[in-house]
């Protein structure tokens, strides 16, 4: 009977736990604009966030984007030589407050860490490589779709290499539990 009564007990706190939806794990795409860089740099972004009975709670954000350019050369026979390869990018870490404005809408803002590097590269060797790292801060807005699903959508700022600026943009689909 006390096994029964045990189990029933756990069985009935895991059940109100995965009801409360308290966690959210969004992925999706992120695209970073820097002042003086030609493209944007594409990737992802992975947030955590935490909300428990109340209305604030706690979220963590990682993303990463990057681009390539190559100038490329054709040799006799016919061969493709890539010649100089630029290699641009960006990556950071968030953490923060969230406040749950009503059922479906909840706002968060977050300070952190950024990392910008550029590295060039001549016939497959590194010919120079720049790499500057500065404080961040973002916000943003998760809408909750329904108990499971969420989107959320941020924008975080940076300064790198004397006042370039960096925007990255994200929208990122989520799973609550």
């Amino acid at each position: 009977m006390k096994k029964t009564i045990t189990i029933a007990a756990l069985l009935s706190a895991a059940a109100i736990n995965a009801q409360a939806a308290d966690h959210t794990i969004s992925l999706g795409y992120a695209q970073t604009d820097i002042e003086h860089v030609n493209e944007e740099l594409r990737g992802l972004t992975l947030k955590y966030r935490y909300e428990g009975s109340g209305p604030v709670g706690f979220i963590a954000s990682l993303t990463g984007t990057a681009n390539t350019d190559n100038q490329l050369r054709v040799d006799p026979g016919p061969t493709v030589t890539t010649v100089s390869e630029t290699t641009r990018s960006y990556g950071s870490f968030h953490i923060g407050p969230t406040y749950r404005i009503n059922e479906v809408v909840s706002a968060y803002a977050t300070v952190g860490y950024a990392r910008f590097e550029i590295e060039n590269k001549q016939l497959g060797r590194t010919t120079s490589k720049l790499e500057d790292e500065s404080f961040a801060a973002g916000g943003g807005f998760e809408f909750n779709l329904s108990r499971s699903f969420a989107i959320n959508t941020g924008v975080e700022f940076s300064e790198h290499l004397v006042d370039s600026r960096a925007l990255t943009y994200s929208v990122s689909l989520g799973y609550r539990f």
